[in-house]
């Protein structure tokens, strides 16, 4: 048998246990091919026949034909030949685009030629002869939708390329990645940036800034030594002090921005530095194809949440008039699920949609001790036990999932986030079983939905009226469920879960959240406002306390430039950076750079600090205030006008219809709290009187330090001279990071943010935004 292979031909093998690129050595009597890997330089054998088959299959590719390089079309180049999706391509994707499609184009036009050409026998290749054939096959070329006229040396390259039964398209077009880059910095600054690489990757404690010192530690010690060998090399006194500068132009540059040390270390990220950076579970989970289901060995190794809406209508009543009206609502279910003993570990009942807020209510409630129902049924064999700190959280891969907010609170807390695939409920059926066996106890409550839309009109049956419960009465009686569910036996466990729970956490123990204060903080939103003598203003909320102001702005003297243009006398105002809740406008936690602490600056209107209400509560209760037309003083008058606003949104939400009601509710739902949260502290800090009235305080309410300091920084007393950066760089720097308040900075604070365009119109993206930034 005949085949096409030849001593000298290499191939390239891409499936089945033989991998790598081989060349054909020789081939016996029996017909077996005897190949050389070009890597080990190890020896297989394979016969002919089954070889031509593997290449038919595409499970080997020949890239040299006796010893010549042939040219294959790449995906890259295929990808050219289709429509590009613009709204997912960059600038610079889309010209590289439209480079290569030219290529093409230029490439099936010498094509064309050549094969005209070929056709042609003892056609002659003078400039002259090939000009008047160029000529002659013009018309030809534009019919067949090939516009551009290559010239006849063109046309006289490519007879080269080839023979005349072995033309394709790729032997034209022209080669990607061979020009030869030129090196921006010496080779002993890419030395340092693979050092700094392998120490990114190598310790788990190292994050970006920690690689960025590192770098620049080593790179301006290795300058100075060289600079130290090249003066002892010349001698001392060989030359001037401007000569020698002019001698050292080429080590004297700037090291490599923060951004290009950055990119040089995720152009490394993969399963192998991943895997020595966090170990194999977290490459595994990263870059590793899912399996058919998750274990786990341990109680809170991983939890399992799902948000979904509950099978059944809540009542509220509002008072309207002195008569009581009553509101239908059908509330959002938050379930957390041990994954080792299928027990409950949280349960959140709330009107909020799924979103950032009501996720993180849950794994609050799974860090907590669940005192509520030990109060009511006692240890319960361990059903009231479920609380403790988790290692990973699986969740639905949905809009409302995804943020920053859930990832950072996992890096500071100390757990992973697994997102299951989109659509697939296969991915975490134990937390789908769950809230199947939870809904059919909702089915069975007054107001209960169980049965689809659709049959449940066939069936002539209308929930809505027969509801009567208020959504605390449903969490109450959920919770007899909850203990139930926990103390039955579980099918997939083989026995109770609360049993499984016990057992587990005798043998491997329970961890518990060390600073819990991190998913208030985090949950927050993260701005940058002015500070000055009058404290800061948020939102149209003015944070003011003269003893913490004044610490503040002594603390921030010390990293910002004077104004010039600023008169004597006149206040100093520094850009701060701060965390503030959506739901509670009595503080904000600004972040002292001095110290590295995150200190409470308290609401200046004392009634907002000690009855707090969220943003868009008081936003509301202010225009309600402004339509009267009056100013109210004292606590009393805005108490007063705080439960008229409160009747007239009651009196509202008994109207509305209900899509409006869903966020009326919720504004309602921001009004003031009888009591403090679990955990909070009220602090009074006492200031000393002074002439000048700028005493410091002796006690600031600290939330959570920002750094954690190797030692204390002591400035010296006394007035320091003003110094200036030492670079032009330094200087844009600083500038960027703690610039000087500007005049129009304090009217862009009072943006209505509910006027902004929504970009996501789904219904969880609305409520969130109408949620942070209030109606």
């Amino acid at each position: 048998m005949t085949l096409d292979i030849s001593v000298g031909d290499q191939y390239q093998f891409c499936s089945g246990t033989v991998r790598g690129t081989f060349e054909v050595e020789s081939e016996n009597a029996e017909n077996l091919i005897s190949l050389r890997s070009l890597s080990d330089g190890r020896e297989v054998h394979i016969k002919a026949l089954d070889l031509a088959v593997l290449q038919a299959r595409g499970g080997a590719v020949r890239t040299k034909r006796q010893g010549e390089t042939i040219r294959t079309v790449t995906a890259f180049d295929i990808r050219s030949l289709h429509e590009p999706p613009r709204k997912h391509l960059t600038n610079r994707q889309l010209k590289d685009w439209k480079i290569r499609r030219a290529d093409f184009e230029r490439a099936a036009t010498l094509l064309f030629y050549v094969r005209a050409f070929d056709a042609v026998p003892r056609t002659k290749k003078s400039t002259q002869a090939l000009d008047e054939f160029i000529g002659g096959r013009a018309s030809e070329a534009k019919a067949a939708g090939l516009e551009w006229t290559p010239s006849a040396s063109a046309v006289r390259k490519a007879l080269k390329k080839g023979g005349e039964n072995n033309r394709t398209i790729a032997l034209y077009l022209r080669k990607r990645g061979s020009a030869r880059k030129q090196s921006k910095w010496p080779q002993w600054v890419y030395e340092l940036g693979q050092e700094t690489v392998a120490h990114y990757w190598g310790d788990p404690a190292v994050l970006f800034t920690h690689a960025h010192t590192y770098f620049d530690d080593r790179f301006y010690a290795k300058r100075d030594k060289l600079l130290s060998a090249r003066r002892e090399k010349k001698g001392e006194g060989s030359s001037s002090s401007s000569s020698e500068s002019d001698e050292n132009a080429d080590l004297m540059f700037e090291p490599p921005c923060k951004q290009t040390l950055t990119n040089w270390i995720n152009e490394a990220r993969c399963h192998a530095t991943i895997k020595s950076k966090f170990g194999i579970r977290q490459a595994n989970r990263e870059l590793r194809g899912r399996g058919e289901s998750v274990t786990a060995i341990a109680p809170l190794e991983i939890i399992v949440l799902d948000q979904t809406l509950g099978d059944v209508w809540a009542c509220e009543e509002v008072q309207v008039d002195g008569t009581i009206a009553i509101v239908l609502k059908r509330p959002w279910l938050v379930w957390a699920m041990d994954l080792f003993s299928r027990i409950n570990v949280g349960f959140i009942m709330t009107f909020d949609p799924p979103c950032i807020a009501t996720l993180m209510a849950c794994l609050r409630d799974v860090v907590s001790p669940k005192t509520a129902l030990m109060e009511r049924f006692g240890f319960s064999k361990g059903a009231t036990d479920g609380w403790g700190k988790f290692k990973t959280v699986i969740l639905d891969n949905a809009l409302a999932h995804i943020g920053v907010s859930l990832q950072l609170v996992g890096d500071i807390v100390g757990f992973e986030v697994d997102y299951a695939p989109i659509r697939t409920p296969e991915y975490k059926p134990w937390i789908e079983r769950l809230v199947r066996t939870m809904n059919g106890a909702l089915h069975a409550l007054p107001g209960g939905i169980p049965y689809p839309p659709d049959e449940l009109e066939i069936r002539g049956i209308d929930p809505q009226k027969s509801a009567a419960l208020t959504l605390d009465s449903i969490r109450d009686l959920m919770d007899h469920k909850i203990i139930e569910y926990n103390l039955d036996e579980h099918d997939g466990i083989g026995m109770a879960p609360a049993r499984k729970w016990t057992e587990g956490v005798a043998e491997f123990g329970r961890l518990s959240v060390d600073d819990a204060r991190s998913f208030k903080l985090v949950l927050g939103r993260y701005e940058t406002r002015t500070l000055d003598a009058e404290g800061i203003l948020l939102n149209g909320h003015t944070f003011h306390d003269q003893g913490i102001t004044s610490m503040l702005l002594d603390h921030m003297a010390r990293f910002h430039r004077e104004r010039r243009e600023r008169k004597p006398g006149q206040t100093a105002s520094f850009r701060v950076h701060l965390f503030f809740d959506d739901m509670d406008c009595s503080s904000i936690s600004v972040i002292d750079e001095l110290t590295n602490e995150i200190v409470e600056l308290p609401n200046s209107d004392p009634f907002y600090a000690e009855k707090p209400v969220s943003f868009a509560f008081s936003k509301g209760e202010r225009e309600y205030q402004a339509k009267l037309n009056k100013n109210f003083h004292t606590r009393e008058e805005k108490a007063k006008a705080r439960r008229e606003y409160t009747k007239e949104l009651e009196a509202k939400l008994a109207n509305d219809n209900h899509a409006e009601a869903k966020r009326t509710i919720r504004v309602l739902q921001g009004r003031e709290k009888p009591q403090l949260a679990p955990g909070s502290q009220i602090i009074d800090v006492k200031i000393k009187p002074s002439i000048s009235g700028m005493p410091v305080a002796e006690a600031v309410p600290v939330s959570m330090p920002f750094t954690e300091r190797a030692e204390v920084l002591t400035a010296p007393k006394g007035r320091k001279p003003k110094k200036r950066p030492k670079t032009r760089k330094d200087a844009a720097v600083a500038e960027v990071a703690n610039d000087q308040a500007k005049p129009h900075e304090r009217e862009a604070a009072c943006v209505d943010w509910a006027a902004q365009p929504d970009v996501d119109e789904s219904e969880a993206a609305l409520d969130e935004l109408a949620r942070r930034y209030g109606f």
